[in-house]
């Protein structure tokens, strides 16, 4: 048997992917979900494929102290409230859940001992800067982070990942642990929800909307598709374990306009409706696209084009 590995949210789009990948290679795996969005069914099933090594627990993480048995080779934190909308309409609940679980994860990773702590945060964390003017794109990991307008509730989120970061990197030079901080740019995959732009917009294909409405046109992302996100979170597991730490991007090299998203929807489905375009929602960053020549430097490459994620979330 490989490694001893805990993931929490592996209820969640990237923690069930990572989970899935986990146990096919072979390690043991504690899987851990509150399961408030649904999902647990997903895990149970990975767990009587793989009765021998994986372990599903249901818990919430921000309710208290985490106790489990013996030392893990590394730890995924990926538990928390994430969602635009539920973010703005929970702004307090978001920073309350996500750094209560935090500290209860990192709090039981130093009581064990455990390997490397990989804590999952955004590239949301770069959305002000890049606004503002002094964080270029693509964006390396080393730029300077902030918070636009601390009041407005859509920053709850991006104000817990950056509190997250530090309680992480402060665990690291006062008790020694192993950090590796992660920033995921628009990850998607046919389980996350209808509440992002490529579910929004493969729904409003199903219901034939047209003319079809755009948000943002002009902007731009970077799509990784979740599998790609799963193989890059083991890549920069390996390199971990090799002694790696630090902070590592984690996207698509290709940065795609909101209206050439569309577009490539539209090819997909073979649905081809009039553009119907709106401002962006308030607060939406112009531009977010990572640099990624740390993660590249680790021998990772995407293996799915957007066509081919989008071409499998259509028929899922």
């Amino acid at each position: 048997m490989g490694a001893r590995i805990l993931v929490t949210g592996a209820a969640g789009v990237i923690g069930f992917e990572l989970a899935r990948q986990i146990a096919e290679r072979g390690d043991e795996l504690v899987a851990i979900d509150c399961g408030k969005k649904g999902g647990l069914e997903d895990l149970d099933a990975l767990a009587a494929k793989h009765t021998k090594r994986v372990t599903v627990l249901h818990d919430d993480l921000a309710l208290g102290r985490l106790d489990l048995d013996g030392r893990f080779d590394a730890i995924f934190h990926l538990a928390a409230i994430v969602g635009v909308k539920y973010v703005t309409d929970h702004p307090y609940e978001t920073m309350v859940v996500n750094m209560r679980s935090t500290l209860n994860v990192l709090d039981f990773a130093l009581r064990s001992n455990s390997g490397p702590f990989f804590f999952a945060s955004s590239s949301e964390n770069y959305a002000s800067g890049v606004d503002a003017g002094f964080v270029k794109v693509p964006t390396p990991e080393d730029v300077i982070l902030s918070i636009d307008r601390i009041a407005l509730p859509r920053w709850s989120y991006a104000a817990s990942k950056l509190a997250g970061e530090s309680a992480v990197f402060g665990a690291a030079s006062e008790h020694g642990l192993h950090p590796i901080v992660v920033r995921f740019h628009n990850v998607y995959g046919p389980r996350m929800g209808q509440t992002h732009v490529i579910p929004e917009m493969l729904q409003r294909v199903r219901e034939r909307v047209d003319p079809f409405p755009i948000y943002g046109a002009d902007q731009t992302r970077s799509f990784l598709y979740v599998e790609d996100a799963g193989r890059a979170l083991l890549t920069v597991l390996d390199a971990a374990l090799a002694g790696a730490s630090g902070l590592f991007n984690i996207g698509s090299p290709h940065e795609r306009r909101i209206d050439e998203l569309a577009r490539t929807i539209f090819d997909v489905t073979g649905f081809h409706p009039k553009l119907d375009l709106h401002p962006a929602p308030p607060g939406s960053v112009a531009r977010r696209a990572p640099d990624l020549a740390k993660l590249s430097a680790l021998g990772f490459a995407p293996r799915f084009g957007l066509e081919d994620g989008l071409r499998t979330c259509w028929k899922r």
